[in-house]
């Protein structure tokens, strides 16, 4: 591991591989260690991948503002620049996935390629609710129940979800129903993370940067660089891509067969194919669609 004073924040970051240049960007809760196992090792055979944490994650310094995905943004290209990478493939999940929206919006010439992996951009998506999708997991209904909130009424549930979890698992909250990956596992790594994101949203601005519109539809119907868009059936974040299907018609979307936001690890396999193909690497299509291969590399990798 490697790290750089990077707009003030110490953001940590490695490298690996040779080949033409692949970045990608975690999401809310994740560090780098997301993409690790399943996709930085398996195309470090191809490329330069490069990993980081985002600011306030993983490794990388906390400071008190700068958590909407424009600065984040700028993080990125500041990283990029110290790395001497002028162009690259991008690929981001969730909130890295508006982190990357956001760099290519900014600096399309500098985008090879852009895979946005069940992300929700505020500028299209402003709210995200319950009703967003009709499915709603063994887990999270329990999380619901044991919170008492009225989730109809609540406007962000995926940031929600993700901040009440995360103190239900510092309280010593345990479960009986799991999903097939979830966030704040198991292990010292968890605790950690969910501290992480509890100390995050309580003593810096990223509650409200969080939130902030980010690039706007004219820009994101600019963009001519080859997208991938891929989803989950059971996604939240389809309203995003419903208008990201209108202002990009060279993208090429695949959604996931009973895939939650957290596909990129329940379908790793199917996932990392169509990522391979995207990329112009021999497909390997034959295993989509197939069980949750990899529910515990988060865990694994950050403890």
């Amino acid at each position: 591991m490697a790290a750089a004073q990077i707009n003030g924040t110490e953001i940590a970051y490695q490298q690996m591989g040779e080949g033409p240049d692949l970045v990608f960007v975690h999401g809310l809760a994740a560090s780098r260690a997301f993409w690790f196992l399943q996709y930085a090792m398996p195309l470090s055979r191809h490329f330069r991948i490069t990993l980081f944490d985002l600011r306030g994650h993983g490794y990388s310094g906390r400071p008190d503002s700068g958590y909407d995905a424009a600065t984040l943004a700028e993080d990125l290209r500041a990283l990029l620049d110290l790395l001497a990478i002028e162009r690259c493939s991008l690929i981001g999940h969730s909130y890295g996935g508006g982190v990357a929206m956001e760099f290519a919006g900014r600096h399309p010439d500098r985008v090879e390629r852009l895979a946005l992996l069940d992300t929700k951009l505020n500028s299209l998506q402003p709210e995200m609710r319950m009703s967003d999708s009709p499915h709603v997991s063994p887990f999270e209904a329990e999380i619901a129940n044991k919170t008492g909130r009225d989730w109809d009424a609540e406007t962000q549930v995926g940031l929600r979800f993700l901040e009440d979890l995360a103190r239900w698992k510092l309280a010593g909250g345990g479960s009986q129903a799991r999903d097939a990956f979830t966030p704040f596992g198991e292990g010292r790594g968890a605790t950690r993370t969910a501290k992480q994101l509890v100390d995050v949203l309580d003593n810096t601005s990223a509650r409200s940067d969080f939130v902030k519109p980010g690039v706007n539809a004219a820009a994101i119907g600019a963009l001519k660089m080859p997208v991938l868009l891929i989803y989950g059936e059971y996604s939240r974040c389809l309203p995003t891509l419903r208008q990201l299907q209108q202002l990009l018609p060279q993208a090429r979307t695949e959604m996931l067969a009973q895939g939650g936001h957290f596909f990129p690890q329940t379908h790793g396999r199917a996932t990392l194919a169509l990522i391979e193909s995207f990329l112009g690497l021999p497909s390997r299509r034959g295993d989509e669609g197939k069980a949750p291969d990899a529910p515990d590399v988060l865990r694994s990798q950050v403890d």
